[in-house]
C-alpha cells in the first residue's frame, strides 16, 4: 500500500505543476541561449568575412605571393571562427568553462600523439611560407624522394609538384623542411646527360663529332652549353657523356630523340656499341 500511496502523491496536481515549472523553465532558458548563440554566430561570421577581405586586400596591395596569402587567410579565418565559437559557448554558459578546459586538456594529449605527422607537416608549411626556399613556379629537386618538377601549390600540409612526366605529386611539408631541396629558381631548363658506350677500337674523335652534331641539331636546346666528353674507362668499352640544357617540358622528347638518332648514326658510321659477352674456349683433351 505504501508504494501505491507514493504513486498517488506524485500524481497530485501540485507536484506535477512544480515539476513542469522547474524543468520547463530550465529547458526554455536553454533554448533561448541556443537561439542567441546562433544569432551571435551569424553576426560574428559576417564580421569575420569583413576582416578577412580587408586583410586580403592589404596582402594583394603588397603583392604577397598567392600561396602565402591563401595560407595566411585560412589561419586567420579558422582562428577567428574557433575563438567565436568558444566565446559564445562560455559567455552564454551553454557549457561550463571548466568542462571545456578539462575536455581540451584530456583531448590535447591524445590528439597530439595521433597527429604527430600532421602537426609536423603543418609546422613545415608555416616554415616554407616564412623562409620561402622556393615559390610557385620554381623547378625543384628532392633527392631523398627522387621527385623533381614545378611547384604548383604550397598548402597547409602538402606541397603539390608537377613532374616532367605530367604527374601530380603531393609531398608532405615535413619532408621538404627536413631534407635538402635543390631549387632552380624558376628556370625553364633542366640538365640532360646522355651516356653512350663505345668500343676501344672506335675512332673517338669521329664519335664525339657525331654526337655533338646530333645534340646541336635538336630544337629548343641551349646551343651555348653543349659538351661531349669521356666520362669513364670501363672494362668493356669507353663511356662517353653528352651534356646539354633542355626545356623541362621537352626533356623526355629530346632525350629519346638523341638516343634514337645516335643508334642510327652509329650504324651508318660503323661505330660499335659494346655489350657484355663471354668468350668460351674449348680444349680438346683427347689425344690422338
Amino acid at each position: 500500500m505504501s508504494a501505491l500511496s507514493m504513486i498517488f502523491s506524485l500524481l497530485e496536481s501540485d507536484n506535477i505543476a512544480n515539476w513542469i515549472n522547474e524543468k520547463g523553465m530550465s529547458l526554455c532558458d536553454y533554448m533561448i541561449k541556443i537561439v542567441i548563440a546562433i544569432f551571435l554566430y551569424i553576426i560574428s561570421s559576417k564580421i569575420m568575412k569583413k576582416i578577412v577581405s580587408v586583410v586580403q586586400a592589404r596582402l594583394d596591395k603588397r603583392n604577397v605571393d598567392q600561396i602565402a596569402s591563401h595560407f595566411i587567410l585560412n589561419i586567420i579565418k579558422y582562428g577567428i571562427l574557433t575563438f567565436i565559437i568558444i566565446s559564445i559557448i562560455t559567455q552564454l554558459k551553454i557549457v561550463e568553462v571548466t568542462s571545456i578546459a578539462a575536455l581540451v586538456a584530456s583531448a590535447g594529449v591524445g590528439i597530439s600523439l595521433a597527429m604527430q605527422g600532421a602537426l609536423s607537416n603543418f609546422a613545415g608549411g608555416v616554415l616554407l611560407l616564412i623562409l620561402r626556399p622556393f615559390r610557385k613556379g620554381d623547378y625543384i629537386l628532392i633527392p631523398t624522394t627522387e621527385v623533381e618538377g614545378v611547384v604548383e601549390e604550397i598548402e597547409i600540409y602538402y606541397t603539390t609538384v608537377r613532374t616532367i612526366l605530367g604527374e601530380t605529386v603531393k609531398i608532405p611539408n615535413s619532408q621538404l623542411t627536413n631534407n635538402s631541396v635543390v631549387n632552380r629558381k624558376g628556370s625553364d631548363y633542366k640538365a640532360l646527360v646522355v651516356n653512350i658506350n663505345i668500343s676501344y677500337k672506335s675512332d673517338i674523335d669521329l664519335v664525339k663529332k657525331t654526337i655533338l652534331e646530333i645534340v646541336s641539331n635538336q630544337q629548343n636546346v641551349a646551343k651555348d652549353n653543349i659538351s661531349v666528353f669521356v666520362d669513364e674507362l670501363c672494362e668493356n668499352g669507353i663511356k662517353l657523356g653528352a651534356f646539354v640544357m633542355v626545356p623541362v617540358s621537352e626533356y623526355l622528347r629530346i632525350k629519346r630523340n638523341i638516343n634514337e638518332e645516335i643508334i642510327h648514326a652509329f650504324r651508318k658510321e660503323g661505330i660499335e656499341i659494346p655489350y657484355n659477352q663471354l668468350d668460351v674456349h674449348v680444349i680438346n683433351s683427347n689425344k690422338q
